[in-house]
């Protein structure tokens, strides 16, 4: 391998670390680590769950002759778990942003209450304590031990920011025969807090979108679809 390709290689892995800290700075948050990031020792907190997994496989590619993909949909559903809070919690706030080399967007920003538990605010679908989202107990915020299970609405990524857009994404000059992948980092990081006491948690995901072009006359459409496990 060239010098020149060992440095073209080098800038495009400090490109990704930079944006996926970025992404990670949007959701509030630096990361270091994919799975669980601990405000201290004590309490603690982790999230259940993949926050975007796609539809098409890992590796989705959308054919067009114009080198176009429309949308980006996600519609993630986690759980939260929190461990040796002093006392109740009181509020768990939930945070998902998405990024690519364009920059990053937030997608969704809610925040769960004790005073209302059973509230499902802004893009929240359902609530649900250990039974999950779809439980019609909501979840206890009353306990130094819980948990809770959140389901958001279907969301499209590209409409929620100026960074991750169907323009920026797309490869409208592809040449045919051609393909193009852009790297897209989903980030979600939620915050428990209560009675003094606060936890975060990060987890993290990098998924391809690759748009070919093919060779003659074909021609074909679509969009790709995200979806929580």
């Amino acid at each position: 391998m060239s010098s020149h390709s060992r440095d073209a290689d080098g800038q495009r892995e400090l490109t990704r670390r930079s944006v996926l800290g970025g992404v990670a700075a949007a959701a509030g948050a630096a990361i270091t680590g994919a799975g669980t990031l601990v405000a201290s020792s004590r309490p603690a907190a982790a999230i259940d769950g993949d926050p975007a997994a796609f539809e098409a496989g890992d590796a989705p590619t959308v054919t067009s002759n114009d080198g176009r993909i429309e949308s980006v949909y996600l519609s993630p559903t986690l759980n939260v778990s929190w461990t040796d809070f002093s006392e109740r919690v009181e509020r768990v706030t939930l945070t998902l942003a998405v990024g690519s080399d364009a920059g990053v967007d937030k997608v969704y920003r809610e925040t769960l209450t004790a005073a209302d538990p059973g509230a499902t605010p802004g893009d929240v679908a359902s609530v649900g304590g250990s039974d999950g989202a779809q439980s019609e107990a909501p979840p206890d915020f009353d306990t130094i031990d819980g948990s809770l299970t959140v389901r958001f609405e279907r969301a499209d990524a590209t409409a929620r920011g100026d960074a991750v857009t169907s323009e920026t994404l797309s490869a409208t000059d592809l040449s045919g025969g051609e393909t193009d992948t852009t790297t897209l980092d989903v980030v979600f990081r939620a915050d428990v807090a209560g009675g003094g006491d606060e936890a975060t948690v990060v987890r993290t995901t990098t998924v391809d979108l690759t748009v070919e072009n093919p060779a003659g006359d074909a021609t074909a459409g679509g969009s790709v679809g995200v979806d929580a496990a």
